[in-house]
């Protein structure tokens, strides 16, 4: 049973927003900034290549962790409680980030702040949808995504120069005021969602989960350098993973109150809209590591080409969150949905036919697509997802979103780049068989080739490595484009978004 609450005033509404948004930057920027700055950090930590890995998994693994967490938290303690304390935890472990004096100092902070930051995207999402009433949710989670976008795409630059200006230490440091406005205005709010009856937390349900998502998390983060299935250790963690996440679902349909309640899964709109969402960040968040190396790498293009080529696609998904923010009121969900798809899909096609010769307006034009389509998926994916699960589900169901999206940008890149290394072999023996001094076309396209001369024979070696990347890189812009256009039929069995009319009661104070 629960009071639902009337919507804020305008004010307090704002404050929340502007909160929301700040809080959910803050948590984006340092899952990138740290990247930039690894090598700086290794060196004034004296740490090794393995050990220095160790600053960014230690994040990702205590947010795989603490992740399913969030929703029974907020549930008990409530959720701008619940926020208000991760704000404060996050910022007071970017403050210890910054005073580490040792690798192991660093770690431990950083595990601290994924414990703390890992609610912060998934309740301030469902805390915009819910203090804002339907005609305003559109351009409420505008500005989440904006927010979440903003801070990935800004962290590279700022940490890069935050590093060579500065310290790498103010990497962290800067969370410090950014973490204080939002914990003010969260604690600035005394009232919220009332929950009379809490369910008891699940802590054979709990340890099943958190324990199954590490070891997936261990296995994505650490699979690419350990050559993954040759590795004991990531045989190791993918046996753990796959115990503990069967027993993780036979508890889940066989424990009266478990830590994930299946009838959440029977709304239709969440089960597909989440698989969906898995879908699309392997999607997203695997082409845009491999466009960037593949133009520096290939195309010759330098560090700051690649950037402004890269710019683009940010320009075109916040001009289309913002445009969808307005639109879904008038058009609906699906509709931008399939439209955002359909211009994902024309953008993922004119990647499979790129070459050693794409120009760099080519390039700039699918970034801006990219961007485009991604802008209208993302914002009435999120609202439809939601649109019709009760109220009772919404703190755990935005956890288990978001614990599903992020599983699904980890394996993307993960099993990319896995799926290339054995791609790039195979061409690579396929290309090799033809180059020989007997072969017409060889003699006729390269007549100058000397297989004797050891820097003719060094030269083809390099052109023939070239075009194997590329057609590795085209192969995996195919894979993605199958993907896409799997996916994009799912769209359509979702319902659309209805407008809640249900009548909303005077807020209670806790």
């Amino acid at each position: 049973m629960e009071v639902r609450p009337a919507y804020p005033e305008p004010a307090v509404r704002n404050m929340l927003t502007a909160c929301a948004v700040a809080a959910v930057m803050m948590v984006t920027l340092d899952g990138t900034i740290a990247i930039i700055a690894l090598p700086r950090i290794q060196s004034s930590l004296a740490a090794s290549q393995e050990q220095i890995a160790w600053v960014l998994t230690s994040y990702l693994l205590a947010g795989a962790i603490a992740t399913p967490l969030s929703g029974w938290m907020a549930d008990r303690f409530g959720r701008n409680r619940t926020i208000a304390l991760s704000t404060i935890g996050f910022t007071l472990s970017s403050i210890g980030c910054g005073a580490s004096g040792n690798l192991e100092m660093l770690v431990f902070f950083r595990f601290l702040q994924g414990v703390s930051g890992a609610s912060l995207m998934p309740l301030t999402q469902m805390l915009l949808l819910d203090i804002n009433p339907p005609e305003r949710q559109g351009p409420a989670i505008a500005l989440f995504g904006i927010g979440s976008l903003f801070g990935p795409m800004i962290g590279p630059t700022l940490g890069g120069w935050l590093t060579e200006y500065v310290s790498w230490r103010w990497i962290f440091l800067i969370n410090i005021p950014v973490g204080l406005f939002a914990t003010i205005g969260f604690l600035a709010v005394r009232k919220e969602v009332r929950k009379v009856d809490i369910r008891p937390f699940d802590i054979k349900g709990f340890l099943a989960v958190a324990v199954s998502l590490s070891a997936i998390q261990l296995m994505l983060d650490r699979g690419q350098m350990l050559d993954w299935f040759t590795s004991t250790e990531v045989c190791i963690e993918a046996t753990v993973a796959a115990f503990f996440g069967y027993i993780a679902v036979v508890h889940m349909m066989t424990a009266r109150d478990p830590f994930i309640r299946p009838a959440i899964f029977l709304d239709r709109n969440f089960l597909i809209g989440s698989i969906m969402m898995a879908m699309v960040s392997t999607v997203l968040n695997a082409i845009v590591p491999l466009m960037t190396n593949m133009m520096q790498q290939l195309l010759g293009y330098p560090v700051m080409l690649a950037g402004m080529l890269s710019l683009p696609r940010a320009i075109g998904n916040m001009i289309f969150i913002l445009a969808a923010g307005r639109l879904v009121a008038l058009i609906g969900t699906r509709p931008l949905i399939l439209v955002g798809m359909l211009i994902m899909l024309v953008s993922l096609w004119m990647l499979t036919t790129i070459s050693l010769d794409t120009s760099q307006t080519t390039m700039a034009l699918i970034g801006f697509l990219q961007g485009c389509g991604s802008g209208l998926v993302f914002l009435p994916l999120t609202m439809v997802v939601f649109s019709t699960l009760p109220q009772r589900f919404r703190n755990e169901a935005s956890t288990i979103f978001a614990m599903i999206r992020n599983i699904g940008a980890g394996a993307g890149i993960s099993v990319i780049l896995a799926w290339m290394i054995r791609d790039n072999a195979a061409i690579q023996s396929r290309l090799v068989e033809t180059v020989t001094p007997d072969n017409p076309l060889v003699i006729w396209r390269m007549p100058q080739f000397d297989p004797l001369d050891p820097v003719s024979a060094t030269g083809m070696v390099g052109q023939i490595m070239r075009q194997v990347a590329m057609l590795g890189y085209v192969d995996a812009f195919r894979l993605l484009f199958v993907l896409a256009v799997i996916m994009t039929p799912l769209c359509l069995i979702m319902r659309s978004a209805k407008q809640s009319a249900e009548p909303r009661s005077a807020m209670h104070a806790e």
